[in-house]
């Protein structure tokens, strides 16, 4: 159907079909039939809808921002990122003193993908979410797999292991690129090594019974999970600074 007044308008804090539909001079019918598939009740903030405009274009509604946003995001991404590295810790003693609470701890472990991924389905579509939960998870199993390899000394399944591991991490830096034009592939992928370099020493230092050292080799994972969180976060804060300023 032709539109004297087609526009496009960027999704942002505060944002409502109703809100967007009284200032355009339009229905919030009509902004769901130009846009398919589009969720009423989660508009995507930083994403476009199409709206035909009951008059010539002007500016979108004022913008409410959430002078909070900021900090929420950099502080949710610090706080699954750390739980990341915490349960993984957890299940690292689980799996090396042969603990009782290792299905328990797992279990724990294995909603952090998921944690992960809700922060990211904040701005990104929610299949890309589902893939990043995903890898995430392979991630974790396969470091399970090589931890229980490496304390039993099966040194050629551990190696294999690690080849996985490292792949699983290629894989995820791909994805990750994919999404925002600030996570290059390349730094992605450094970044998402370095993370599996230093937990595997903080592993090596735990299973040879080196404690002073595995607890200094856990503090450097810590401290780089954080980095890997604000990356994660200014990236997104780049791609998005309409929504963050």
């Amino acid at each position: 159907m032709y539109c004297p007044h087609l526009l496009t308008h960027t999704v942002r804090p505060g944002d409502t079909l109703y809100r967007l539909a009284g200032h355009y001079q339009t229905t919030v019918t009509q902004i769901l039939a130009a846009n398919p598939g589009v969720d009423p009740y989660n508009l995507r903030i930083g994403s476009t809808l199409t709206i035909c405009a009951g008059g010539p274009a002007v500016p979108g509604p004022p913008e409410h921002p959430n002078p909070e946003l900021r900090q929420h995001l950099i502080n949710g991404m610090r706080l699954v990122w750390s739980q990341h590295v915490y349960w993984t810790r957890m299940l690292l003693l689980s799996i090396a003193e042969r603990l009782k609470d290792l299905d328990a701890v797992t279990a724990r472990l294995m909603q952090n993908p998921n944690d992960i991924a809700a922060l990211f389905a904040d701005y990104y579509p929610a299949e890309s979410a589902r893939v990043i939960s995903g890898l995430l998870a392979e991630h974790l199993r396969i470091g399970a797999a090589l931890i229980t390899a490496l304390r039993d000394g099966k040194t050629d399944q551990a190696d294999a292991l690690t080849r996985q591991w490292y792949m699983n991490a290629d894989q995820m830096a791909v994805v990750f690129s994919g999404l925002n034009p600030y996570y290059t592939q390349r730094g992605m992928r450094e970044m998402l090594h370095r993370h599996l370099d230093l937990t595997t020493r903080e592993v090596a230092l735990r299973l040879a019974g080196n404690y002073p050292a595995d607890i200094e080799a856990f503090n450097a994972v810590e401290a780089e999970a954080m980095d890997m969180a604000d990356a994660f976060s200014a990236g997104i804060m780049k791609q998005f600074p309409q929504t963050f300023h």
